[in-house]
């Protein structure tokens, strides 16, 4: 397991919405995510990174939101929902080969991160980065004492 501790800045993504599940590789790995990032890809801007963010709201569901970063909300597309992600620090995961499918890899080092205490997971947005099919990063909101 390895992973960085990064400060990232605010964003605005816009997309399509898979509402009420829960942050893991099975939900990255669905069918219905798959659907959701090849209609983005379609689209004219089709080469840049794609993002699945991953959206707590007061319940205590999340929503992932299949996305593209935008600058503006003028830019995001008419019918996509919008979500603005605030500055916040995370842990940064990359692959590193124990498993095959690259995702699975990331979830599950971060699952060991938080079993062991490493990092202590905030619950708020949590960011996958897809700059291709089998090129993934994951940043994991977390708590930082003082």
């Amino acid at each position: 397991m390895s992973y960085t501790i990064v400060v990232r800045g605010g964003a605005l993504y816009g997309g399509l919405v898979v509402p009420r599940v829960h942050p893991s590789f099975k939900v990255s790995n669905s069918d219905l995510i798959e659907f959701l990032k090849d209609r983005l890809r379609d689209r004219p801007d089709g080469n840049e990174p794609l993002h699945t963010v991953y959206v707590p709201d007061p319940a205590g569901n999340w929503n992932a939101l299949v996305a593209r970063e935008f600058a503006t909300p003028g830019e995001v597309p008419v019918g996509d929902l919008m979500v603005v992600v605030p500055k916040g620090i995370y842990a940064r995961f990359a692959p590193n080969g124990d498993y095959h499918d690259p995702v699975e890899d990331v979830w599950a080092q971060v699952d060991d991160a938080t079993a062991s205490a490493e990092i202590s997971r905030a619950y708020r947005e949590e960011i996958e980065v897809w700059h291709g099919p089998s090129d993934v990063e994951l940043f994991v909101s977390i708590q930082v004492d003082n």
